[in-house]
């Protein structure tokens, strides 16, 4: 049990803490490195500002700031070097929090700026594919030839990069003509799947709207691939980074291995009144 006369001890952590609450992930590494390899007679406003490229304000306070916490450590009779680790700790303590804060991102399509910082699905889907090296995963419920700019993104990718493109999509016989529509020409085809009706179940869909990209990031989204999912509605999201992309991938090649989903021709198909009714949309 810590008493308080051991957390008065340690209260030069907290005041060290927020002198350097302003410091760059960047800084405090130059700042711990330099305390490592320095005594502290050395520690000067003049050095500190040149190290760290800071006001000289901003020196003199964060000089006093370290003295009174060595000062601490020698009255308790305890090693300098808890300083270091100290700042290493936070420093360690800052890169944990961004890196999972970075991890997950809230994506949204809005019709109006509301003034949230949130990534919008239509550019999040486009910087997704333009930074995908390896595969690619589009799942959908409804492709349309709204989706142009990113269908065409696709097929860059397939084209410039290599990268292999899987679509799966439910009654993909039916959104084929709008795809095929907005595939450029001379550019290698993507795999296709499908999820067909269920003859006992007309309800029974694949309702999916997701995309993989080189098994490491994905979106998960409320949006279908038209023009109002990708840009009018109110639709909502995940944009992941993390190793557990992977078990997503890995359920779509189960459903693709189980004839969840059937290959897909992708072939001309003659049905003018289906592209005129999804021009736009």
């Amino acid at each position: 049990m810590i008493t308080m006369h051991e957390t008065e001890g340690y209260s030069w952590i907290q005041t060290l803490a927020q002198s350097v609450s302003r410091l760059s992930e960047e800084q405090l590494t130059s700042l711990t490195l330099y305390l490592r390899s320095h005594q502290t007679t050395s520690l000067t406003s003049a050095r500190l500002q040149r190290l760290l490229s800071i006001s000289t304000t901003e020196a003199s306070q964060l000089v006093r700031n370290l003295n009174s916490a060595f000062k601490s450590l020698r009255d308790s009779q305890s090693e300098p070097t808890e300083i270091t680790t100290a700042l290493a700790g936070i420093t360690a303590g800052r890169l944990l929090k961004a890196s999972a804060s970075q991890a997950i991102e809230v994506v949204c399509t809005s019709p109006t700026r509301l003034g949230v910082p949130v990534r919008a699905t239509f550019a999040t889907t486009i910087e997704m594919v333009q930074m995908a090296r390896e595969e690619i995963y589009l799942v959908g419920y409804v492709f349309t030839r709204g989706a142009r700019a990113l269908v065409e993104q696709l097929a860059a990718a397939r084209r410039d990069r290599g990268v292999r493109i899987t679509l799966v999509g439910n009654r993909m016989q039916t959104h084929l003509p709008a795809l095929r529509a907005i595939w450029p020409a001379g550019t290698s085809l993507p795999t296709v799947f499908s999820r067909e009706a269920d003859q006992d179940d007309d309800m029974a869909a694949l309702h999916a709207k997701i995309l993989i990209c080189d098994s490491n990031t994905a979106l998960v989204t409320s949006a279908n691939f038209t023009h109002h999912g990708l840009h009018e509605n109110i639709e909502i999201g995940v944009r992941i980074e993390s190793t557990a992309v992977i078990r997503l991938v890995e359920f779509i090649r189960a459903m693709i291995v189980m004839r969840e989903v059937e290959p897909c021709e992708w072939q001309a198909q003659n049905n003018t009144s289906f592209q005129k009714k999804h021009a736009r949309d």
